[in-house]
């Protein structure tokens, strides 16, 4: 079943593309002091070199590359370009600072993987060929994975019973998971790397969208909401679909400000560094009107300006 052999073919110079891309792609995570998604990228990294190169490439032999790289090499970069970008990018869809963000990083992940995999094709700057493909017929892996899903969906209902989630927020995580993989299957696609061993199909492409990212889409957000109380104290449901045209800074910032009726001083001044102040007050009035009405919240908009500089 050749639909089940997940298979790339690139030049050398895909990685030096590619390189040029992360580096563009945490020049922004760095200048927009995201450093949740920095440490989750850097820690997807590592949980794709233990699955990638420890599990499939050196345990089960189910993943195969050939190239002129050393293997170890190889793999720390090739673990690195999906693990950092894909769980940077995942953390910055669940933190919704504002309907901005989520518009702009979706566009940089696309255009910036698309941009690599289609030049890498076009420009000849160094054509060594390098080949990799994981045969998914191996252990019954599609069923494992397949079952996986099965239990993120069955946690999200549970979370959604006990009030935890709403149904768009689980509608939300599994787009973004899907989001997550397409980008991939889609800039593999259209550049041809994925047909030149003659492995792809529609089928393949449908498959790997709406299973690989989803394996884990749920428990990651576990994770982030259990980081997020520890950080804000109590649990704020996200931003809300209906919120993403009224919110233009750091929804959630505002939330706890709201919330907890106190100010982290030390939060603040980075906000102060990131978004004009009548934006930020603005979203505290927005916030307060509708999810709060706390009629002493002008107290605290004044604190607040006394700080902001």
């Amino acid at each position: 079943m050749t639909d089940a052999v997940v298979a790339r073919t690139f030049g050398m110079d895909f990685i030096y593309l590619d390189l040029v891309f992360i580096s563009i792609w945490l020049y922004f995570l760095i200048r927009k002091k995201y450093w949740t998604p920095i440490i989750w990228g850097l820690l997807g990294w590592f949980a794709y070199i233990i699955a990638d190169y420890l599990i499939w490439y050196i345990i089960t032999n189910t993943r195969h590359y050939s190239g002129p790289l050393d293997p170890l090499l190889f793999f720390l970069w090739f673990c690195f370009s999906p693990g950092f970008v894909q769980f940077s990018y995942v953390f910055v869809m669940f933190e919704k600072r504002n309907r901005n963000e989520l518009i702009f990083w979706t566009i940089l992940f696309y255009a910036g993987w698309t941009l690599v995999a289609c030049a890498s094709q076009l420009i000849p700057l160094d054509d060594r060929i390098i080949m990799v493909y994981r045969d998914m017929n191996v252990q019954n892996q599609r069923i494992i994975e397949l079952s996986i899903v099965m239990i993120n969906i069955v946690i999200a209902f549970v979370l959604y019973l006990k009030k935890k989630l709403r149904l768009e927020d689980i509608i939300y995580l599994f787009i973004v998971g899907t989001l997550v993989e397409f980008a991939l299957e889609f800039t593999l696609s259209i550049s041809q790397i994925r047909q030149e061993q003659g492995t792809w199909s529609p089928f393949l492409l449908v498959v790997n969208t709406l299973i690989e990212f989803n394996l884990g889409i749920v428990l990651m957000y576990l994770i982030f909401l259990i980081s997020k109380v520890k950080r804000y104290k109590h649990y704020y449901f996200p931003l809300s679909y209906k919120d993403l045209k009224h919110i233009n800074t750091d929804f959630d910032g505002i939330t706890a400000i709201c919330r907890n009726r106190e100010i982290n001083t030390r939060y603040l001044k980075s906000y102060m560094k990131l978004y004009p102040k009548d934006d930020f007050l603005s979203d505290i009035q927005y916030y307060n009107k509708n999810y709060v009405k706390d009629s002493n919240m002008e107290d605290l908009i004044s604190e607040i300006q006394k700080i902001w500089i």
